[in-house]
């Protein structure tokens, strides 16, 4: 039997209660890029949390998102888990693109519709969800349970830290259920087990006090043209990042872990049909995209933008050039450190000049697969999917687990309800609703495998 029979039946009986509570959830618009509703949607966060029966608050700092925090107490464990999600959503934009109003969240066809039904709007319910399973039939849940949730995720969790630190005895736990889960196209559990780190730069690139007419081309300098030659020296063909000491602090992974990445299917499978591409990015064979997307770091181009883009012909000289970037870290390497390295690459080759601003900075984070807190997902996916799960070494995305990871020397992971297609970040993101149910009886496995109860 899945979990206590009672907290089973209630997960079960309450299924349509859950999806409305995702529905008014969702129906709150809080896009951290635009700061909008972000006050009104972590007062109906802390509103759930109280309305579960746990102790909820809100914290707060100049200038930053209301972090929400809760806790329920138990008298069955002294063990803490602490679950992290994130009420902030994504612009909803090209709304052209969306088949229902983003903030109207809309079943169709055994799916729920609608900006943060999956990210991470849907997780959070689920967490509180299962909690509330175990108050109305057992009282308390099976050991002391804090939820953190904030409003900034979308936008690098500028904050987070800051809260943390401020904080630090209320973060303590034992474990880390972290933001999101997710099942693969086959309908497989996936087990997460870290996150690459991450730094995101815009960069500005001036070589005229306006724009020209671009007549003078054949004797005035081109920002654009310069901020090209810039970005060529970043990588090479190979996709291999050309800055110095870049890789100085990258790691192999074990052999064991090689010999799991090696026996477990992959999202890299799903990638040339899913997006239309031909080929992985540097003639790479499948063996090497399943590598390179858990253990090795990248160089991605964003955004760039320059000059005139409208409908017709405007014959400019662009007086500046912008691109904005994000490089993906593993294991050990440190942003600073890294960022450092980049400036004085772009120094060295007579680019001292170009206006560098630092968005994101976030370290990788990493949870072994031999950890207690792993092994009691993966016995707890077997149990409630009678099947074994996907074991991702490491998300190729990026969020800050590290905070909780490193500061309090804790196992963290990914476990969920989301579908692999559940088009985060676009338009129509979506869950299935039949896996509502199940990944929250694996959600409460775990927890309880971990418990040892």
């Amino acid at each position: 039997m899945v979990l206590d029979k009672r907290v089973a039946d209630y997960i079960h009986d309450n299924q349509s209660a859950f999806v409305k509570d995702i529905i008014r959830l969702a129906s709150q618009p809080s896009v951290s890029a635009r700061k909008e509703g972000i006050a009104e949607c972590a007062s109906i966060v802390k509103s759930m949390v109280e309305e579960i029966g746990g102790k909820a608050r809100l914290l707060e700092l100049p200038g930053a998102a209301p972090l929400v925090y809760g806790e329920v107490k138990s008298s069955k464990s002294d063990k803490t888990v602490l679950f992290y999600n994130h009420y902030d959503v994504q612009p909803e934009v090209p709304l052209e693109l969306w088949k229902s109003p983003p903030f109207k969240p809309e079943v169709r066809d055994g799916r729920l519709y609608g900006r943060g039904v999956s990210d991470d709007k849907g997780e959070l319910i689920s967490r509180l969800k299962l909690i509330e399973s175990y108050i109305k039939t057992n009282g308390e849940p099976p050991c002391n349970v804090k939820f953190c949730f904030e409003g900034e995720e979308e936008v690098g969790s500028t904050n987070l830290e800051a809260y943390v630190s401020k904080n630090p005895d209320l973060f303590k736990s034992d474990a880390v259920i972290w933001a999101y889960g997710k099942m693969d196209s086959e309908g497989m559990p996936v087990v997460g087990l870290g996150v690459k780190g991450m730094i995101y730069l815009e960069l500005t690139v001036r070589s005229l006090s306006q724009d020209a007419h671009s007549m003078y081309a054949a004797a005035l300098p081109s920002a654009v043209w310069r901020l090209v030659k810039l970005l060529h020296l970043i990588k090479d063909p190979n996709e291999r990042i050309l800055i110095p000491g870049w890789y100085d602090k990258v790691k192999d992974l074990e052999e064991d872990e090689l010999k799991l990445l090696e026996e477990q299917p992959s999202e890299a499978q799903e990638l040339l049909s899913t997006y239309g591409a031909k080929e992985f990015a540097g003639g790479m064979s499948l063996a090497q995209a399943k590598k390179s997307l858990v253990e090795r770091p990248t160089a991605n181009i964003a955004g760039i933008w320059a000059g005139y883009t409208g409908t017709g012909s405007k014959t400019v000289l662009p007086a500046e050039a912008h691109c904005k970037m994000d490089f993906r870290l593993v294991p050990d390497q440190d942003p600073d450190e890294l960022f450092a390295k980049f400036v004085s690459y772009l120094k060295a080759n007579g680019y001292g000049d170009v206006e560098i601003v630092k968005e994101t900075m976030e370290p990788a984070a990493r949870t072994s697969y031999k950890s207690e807190l792993a092994q009691a997902a993966i016995k707890g996916a077997k149990e409630v999917f009678r099947k074994d799960p996907v074991i991702e070494i490491s998300s190729a995305g990026t969020g800050p687990l590290y905070i909780f990871t490193r500061r309090y020397g804790v196992a963290g992971l990914d476990i969920g309800i989301s579908p692999i297609d559940a088009a985060l970040h676009s338009p129509n993101e979506n869950i299935r609703l039949d896996y509502l149910e199940k990944g929250m009886l694996w959600l409460g496995q775990t927890v309880e495998n971990f418990l040892g109860v």
